[in-house]
């Protein structure tokens, strides 16, 4: 059994890692809408996902992180599980969002409403 801690900068790195790839998706997925704005409902729903994952991730972080010192508080397991089930909660509303993302996004490329990007730039 390991008994030594992790290394806090390593832990920070990840943590404020996987919020600035988050980050970097959703300007891309907010950039993609005007390449094909016919699909901006569907990548607004993929942004929703991403912006809720990284709440999500980051109360999960401030759950496991502990530190409470918060005198109102009767227990602190109480309060790092209700950070926890917060998290929960978030990432389920992201992932529904993903899933709504996915189906508009399928509606879209089926095979007969499915028209070129190209197409969609005015020309003139």
């Amino acid at each position: 059994m390991l008994t030594e801690e992790l290394n806090s900068t390593f832990l920070l790195i990840i943590e404020w890692g996987f919020v600035a790839a988050a980050l970097a998706a959703i300007i891309f997925i907010l950039y993609s809408i005007r390449r094909a704005p016919r699909m901006k409902t569907a990548f607004l729903w993929l942004a929703a996902h991403l912006g809720l994952t990284v709440i999500a991730y980051i109360i999960f972080w401030m759950g496991l992180g502990g530190g409470f010192n918060d005198p109102t508080v009767e227990s602190v397991s109480d309060q790092i599980h209700f950070l926890l089930g917060v998290a929960g909660l978030i990432w389920l509303t992201g992932m529904l969002c993903l899933i709504l993302s996915i189906q508009l996004l399928k509606d879209q490329f089926r095979t007969k409403n499915y028209t070129p990007i190209q197409n969609d730039k005015k020309e003139g």
